[in-house]
């Protein structure tokens, strides 16, 4: 059973990296609407 859970590690893994890449990519989208709203 422990060794289950060792295998579930990098499904969990995966998950932190796409909600870290979100986070990051959420005020990335509004500087990058920011700038478009600006240069317009």
């Amino acid at each position: 059973m422990h060794q289950d859970k060792e295998f579930k590690d990098p499904f969990n893994m995966k998950y932190f990296l796409a909600v870290l890449v979100v986070l990051l990519a959420l005020p990335l989208l509004h500087v990058i609407l920011a700038w478009g709203v600006y240069y317009f």
